[in-house]
């Protein structure tokens, strides 16, 4: 699932990594810990009335409420939409038919519960790789609607999200769908026809991520400053159980410069290089691998 992640590039950043118009009337905010029922940037298209085609952001609300619900509160428990069931749920199938969105985020995470079980987790920083943890930008996939039932329309959106990136199920079996930029305006196109995105719905190829366990603080809504991404050493018990979990994954042991069996450097004290994963085979979709759980 996606419960936790950042956006922090200013207004004037954000609208140009994403090439679109500014209508967020300067509601965009830096945060390090984006939680539900936060309002965030998205990505809609221009209005089919517009001169000019292109990509307007505008501020939603996290939690999706379709427009027939009674009560927005409902939108706590829509803040992710499966891939696989998203076309026929009721609660979002008619936004995936026409009101799909971008939300942009420069990284997310997730938690790492040693055994499988129930104690404290380990949060761990999931961002693109290739670029300082602080910088690089994804764009989710989104839906998003509109509520008419108070007395300003309410604007609300839901991330979906796919089986786990290979080589992340260590963290969780789910992960948020991921878009490449090729395909950003395909995806919010109302006249896409649906059926046709699956291709899109797919886990992100591994060697785009990469990940570093960060501080329990960011467990706390309350808490939303640039040190929250700052990597942390591991327990070293969680570490030992990351080895043998975390399949095909280094944890690093001496620092930068050290090797492991195969020669290769091992990432720094506590990283975990999420650089090893191979792309799906081409038509690969969500779904498709055998033997996957999902929930």
């Amino acid at each position: 699932m996606c419960g936790r992640y950042t956006q922090k590039l200013k207004a004037d950043d954000l609208v140009a990594a994403m090439s679109a118009r500014d209508e967020t009337g300067g509601g965009v905010r830096e945060s390090y810990n984006v939680a539900p029922t936060s309002t965030m940037p998205i990505v809609v298209p221009e209005p089919l009335a517009a001169v000019h085609a292109g990509r307007v952001l505008r501020l939603a609300t996290w939690g999706l409420v379709p427009s027939w619900a009674k009560d927005r509160a409902i939108g706590t428990k829509m803040i992710n939409a499966r891939a696989e069931t998203v076309a026929t749920k009721p609660a979002f199938r008619a936004a995936f038919a026409a009101r799909r969105c971008l939300v942009p985020a420069t990284g997310f995470y997730e938690w790492f519960h040693p055994g499988g079980g129930s104690r404290r987790g380990q949060p761990f920083y999931i961002y693109p790789a290739g670029h300082p943890a602080t910088g690089g930008i994804f764009a989710f996939a989104g839906l998003y609607e509109v509520w008419r039932k108070g007395d300003t329309p309410l604007v609300t959106f839901t991330i979906l999200t796919t089986g786990a990136a290979e080589g992340l199920a260590f963290l969780h079996d789910r992960s948020p769908v991921i878009l490449p930029a090729a395909a950003w305006d395909r995806w919010i196109d109302p006249a896409a026809d649906p059926a046709g995105l699956a291709p899109l719905l797919r886990p992100a190829p591994g060697r785009v991520l990469a990940a570093h366990p960060v501080d329990a603080a960011v467990g706390n809504v309350r808490n939303k400053g640039p040190h929250l991404i700052d990597p942390v050493d591991l327990d070293p018990t969680v570490a030992e159980e990351l080895a043998s979990a975390a399949v095909g994954l280094a944890v690093g042991e001496g620092g930068v410069g050290g090797q492991g069996e195969s020669g290769a450097p091992r990432p720094a004290e506590g990283a975990v290089d999420l650089s090893l994963f191979e792309l799906d085979p081409p038509g690969t979709v969500a779904g498709d691998r055998a033997g996957r759980s999902v929930r």
